[in-house]
This record gives C-alpha cells, structure tokens and sequence, in this order.
C-alpha cells in the first residue's frame, strides 16, 4: 500500500518514506530516499508559481495536471512505479488540502491499478486518513481520456489491463 503525505507531518524515520520533490526536500530539512521520476519538471512548474494570482486558479491548476501527466506520469508505467513504491509515504510540500503534485501521482495509481492510495497525517503516534482535492482526480481522469482516447472503457484500469494481457 502506498500513502502520500507533507513533509511537515513526516520528519522521523519510522515510516518508508520517498521525496518526489525535485530538491528532494532539502528546504523542508528531509534528508531520506528520493524518487525523482514523480518530481514535476522546473519548466512547467515555474510558470504554474509564476501564474499564481494571476491566473484563475482552476485553469491554471488544470495546466499543471496536464503538464504533469503529459510530461511525467505519461513516460511511466503505473504499475512499474507502483511495486517499486509499495509499503511507503510519497512527501512534497503542500499541505493535505492543498493542490499538489502528490495527489496527481495518487490519483494516477487510483485510476490505472484500481488501488486506494490515501493522504495521511500522523496524530498520536498513528497514521490519519485524511482528506485530499477531489476535483483532482476527476480532471486527471479527463486528460487521461482525452490523450488516450479511451471513452470507450468503463474505468482505466479495465483499458491498461487489457492493454497490458495484450503486449505480453
């Protein structure tokens, strides 16, 4: 099972923790394993910070999730990720609620293996399930459609699981 999680709920080492921040965390003082294949890109993430304020926030968001997907997630294989992942919190910076990067590569597990990968916190020595941006998963959904051009299958499992039986 894999988690996500912000670098401010997780700074001890009793988790199997995995940055996929593109500084690795250093500004957060992380100093644990890293997983640079999930860390969006300087290019399109500049202009997303840049943009902030400026743009309207929906469609500047809606910017990123397909920069991200276009340019990270799309060049990966879910399942691939997924094991080499498993039993481990992916950390980045933003908070639960907040939009981010992390929730996008959540998200993507969710659609493409029919998994659950949920946001935690730490209360009492024990991890919380708390909530994270719905609005995420629903519009990364859309792009995935759209660039796969997969309306025709019920979930994206079904259609990467097929494609997977059928390139054996």
């Amino acid at each position: 099972m894999i988690y996500t999680g912000s670098y401010k709920v997780f700074n001890n080492t009793k988790y199997n923790l995995y940055s996929i921040s593109k500084d690795r965390g250093e500004d957060a003082g992380y100093v644990g394993k890293t997983y640079l294949a999930l860390a969006p890109l300087e290019s399109f993430f500049r202009i997303w910070k840049n943009n902030r304020g400026t743009v309207d926030t929906i469609e500047n968001n809606k910017y990123y999730i397909n920069e991200f997907y276009d340019q990270i997630l799309s060049k990966l294989d879910p399942k691939e990720v997924y094991n080499e992942l498993d039993n481990s919190i992916l950390l980045c910076y933003e908070d639960s609620n907040d939009f981010c990067h992390r929730h996008l590569v959540s998200a993507w597990f969710e659609l493409f293996l029919d998994v659950k990968v949920d946001e935690v916190n730490i209360i009492n020595n024990e991890l919380i399930v708390v909530d994270k941006p719905k609005y995420i998963k629903e519009y990364l959904e859309s792009v995935i459609r759209d660039r796969l051009n997969i309306n025709s299958f019920e979930l994206i499992s079904d259609y990467y699981n097929r494609r997977k039986i059928c390139c054996i």
